[in-house]
């Protein structure tokens, strides 16, 4: 179900999400890269346990998931979707493409997992 609604959204989804919400600033991309903070199933960029986090980068990813939020509803309710499932699919084009080699995602199951070379991202079930 997620799949064929993601095939559908994908481009305009990808397109419109590739702006305000991967527009991240430098902060966030330092904190992805240093295993701070990673991608989660739900479309949302989440802590990784354990990891010392500012004030000023929660505040940061906070406000990432308001964008998302704000951009998933709104393209929820263009194309008769609900915002969980604007989320998921979004998620599963994050998890196919965008998380590189070292950076951290938190699966379906709600743990989290490091991207390898030799360990590609578990996709959730649900983008199958």
């Amino acid at each position: 179900m997620i799949r064929v609604l993601a095939a559908t959204l994908l481009t305009a989804a990808t397109l419109a999400f590739a702006a305000p919400a991967m527009a991240q600033d430098a902060a966030l991309n330092q904190a992805r890269g240093a295993g701070l903070i990673g991608e989660q199933a739900d479309g949302y960029l989440g802590f990784v346990p354990g990891a010392n986090i500012s004030a000023d980068l929660r505040g940061r990813v906070e406000q990432n998931n308001i964008q998302r939020r704000q951009l998933y509803t709104r393209r929820a309710t263009e194309r008769g979707a609900s915002v969980n499932e604007m989320a998921a699919a979004v998620a599963c084009e994050v998890f196919e493409r965008r998380i590189a080699v070292g950076e951290r995602y938190r699966d379906a199951n709600g743990q989290w997992r490091q991207r390898t070379a030799s360990a590609p991202v578990v996709m959730p079930a649900f983008c199958s």
